[in-house]
């Protein structure tokens, strides 16, 4: 149930508690038992719509911290032919590269594995996920 489906069912709560104030003495309890029911149902909707637009906003605060994480941490790379380096927080390359073929294609890092020379006498690196080799 989204937010406007509880904020409704609350609305309709609200409206049947005016009703059952106006309500004459007379009335029949079976009526007044009814009104009670309709009123309860629709307090338990309005709680069930609450409680799911809170764990939906929880969800998406969440997301918006894991995006800020992923954001600030690839302003921290550095992208020379294919391989991507881990920035410090003086510009300085650090570690192993990872690969950028990857982290397009996947969004995900993988650490590229140096070997110090290729069938072309070059040494590179080597991309074990997607088998691609970076040249320097």
């Amino acid at each position: 149930m989204d937010i406007i489906s509880g904020i409704s069912a609350a609305t309709e709560a609200i409206k049947l508690t005016k009703e059952l104030r106006e309500i004459d003495r007379e009335i029949d309890k079976a009526e007044l038992k009814l009104r009670l029911v309709d009123l309860t149902d629709q307090l338990l909707s309005a709680k069930e719509a609450l409680q799911d637009a809170r764990e939906r906003e929880r969800q998406l605060l969440n997301e918006i911290v894991e995006l800020k994480k992923t954001i600030e941490f690839s302003r921290a790379l550095e992208d020379e032919k294919g391989c991507l380096y881990e920035l410090d927080e003086n510009g300085a390359r650090k570690g192993q590269p990872y690969c950028n073929l990857c982290y397009v294609r996947e969004g995900k890092l993988y650490r590229l594995k140096y070997h110090p020379r290729s069938d072309f006498g070059a040494s590179g690196f080597w991309c074990d996920n997607c088998k691609t080799e970076h040249y320097e």
